[in-house]
């Protein structure tokens, strides 16, 4: 029975089209921890601590290097980061996800933030998809904002954030759009928090969570001039990249210094080499190529009709080589100072 990560028997070792010779890669999003046996493999991943195992993250930061990915930023939970950073070196740069349990205090998301500001972070998340609004993990919760500001004045000046999901997940997971929102209703709040917080950088996860609508993006780029993206989710970007490569090139290229390499990879600990082989594979063939061919991705939010691929199309985007070199190390380099 083929893997998810290989569905169609695609010989990942043919890497000719791969043209990018610049500088070392640096993944921008990622989820590198410390794993345990008794992790499931759909929940939260990490937080096992010095008790931990970091074997799956050698495996996955290994082989990034055979990818040419030097340094990969990580959110992980903040007693993951000791042992880590005691391991990989500058291997790894932390990113502090904010957040809290519906029924926790505000305090103790401000608890969070105070470790990982402990521990030397200079980027934090805020996880808002719309699948968290019941559990108040909204952009705007009046914790994070006071999250956000307790940050600001502790010298943390990039803010990475999740609000939207692919499109397709409107016809399944949020159909009730009284509970969820519709998509446009993710951007109204990110909007209100970039311009409250106009003088910090922001990185929108996920091709800003909308690479469905690169007209909405360079909007969004045109009207918050700190607000920059980040290239992660394999499947979601291969997928609807794929399906307008031309528009993609258009904008990324008119917007070079505004885009960031990310994976989102997560390590498991169960999870074989080939997984993370698979999507580096895609994510390089994805920006510096003009590969074309069936994803050798599972991809279950793809909808094949009667007669059509079981996976979503890879159509290589072949970014310029100066603008390649930006998104893939360059950009992330300037902002901090690597």
């Amino acid at each position: 029975m083929p893997s998810e990560h290989n569905i169609n028997g695609h010989d990942y070792d043919r890497r000719e089209h791969f043209a990018y010779a610049g500088p070392p890669i640096i993944d921008l999003h990622s989820h590198v921890t410390m794993t345990s046996t008794e992790e499931k493999p759909d929940g939260a991943a990490g937080g096992a601590g010095v008790k931990g195992s970091s074997v799956a993250a050698a495996i996955m930061l290994d082989t990034a290097l055979e990818f040419g990915i030097s340094r990969t930023v990580t959110m992980c939970p903040p007693q993951d980061i000791a042992p880590l950073r005691e391991r990989f070196g500058n291997r790894l740069a932390f990113n502090g996800p904010i957040s809290k349990k519906l029924d926790e205090p505000d305090e103790a998301a401000y608890r969070t933030l105070d470790q990982f500001l402990a521990e030397g972070v200079s980027i934090i998340k805020l996880w808002a998809a719309p699948r968290g609004r019941e559990r108040g993990l909204v952009i705007d919760a009046p914790w994070r904002i006071e999250a956000l500001k307790r940050a600001r004045a502790a010298g943390v000046r990039v803010v990475m954030c999740h609000v939207g999901d692919p499109d397709a997940w409107w016809t399944h997971t949020y159909q009730d759009v009284a509970k969820f929102g519709t998509k446009a209703d993710q951007y109204r709040p990110l909007e209100a928090m970039l311009e409250q917080f106009s003088d910090m950088t922001w990185i929108g996860a996920h091709m800003g969570g909308d690479p469905e609508h690169p007209d909405h993006l360079e909007d969004l780029l045109v009207r918050y001039p700190h607000l920059n993206f980040d290239t992660s989710a394999t499947k979601w970007q291969v997928r609807e990249v794929s399906a307008r490569p031309e528009a993609i090139r258009s904008l990324v290229s008119r917007f070079p210094d505004r885009f960031f390499f990310g994976s989102d990879l997560v390590t498991r600990h169960s999870l074989p080499r080939e997984h993370y082989i698979s999507r580096y594979w895609c994510q390089r063939t994805l920006w510096e190529s003009g590969w074309t061919g069936p994803s050798p991705i599972h991809d279950p939010d793809h909808r094949a009709g009667d007669g059509e691929r079981k996976s979503p199309m890879l159509h290589g985007v072949s970014l310029p080589p100066e603008v390649l070199a930006k998104v893939y190390g360059g950009n992330a380099r300037r902002l901090f100072k690597w």
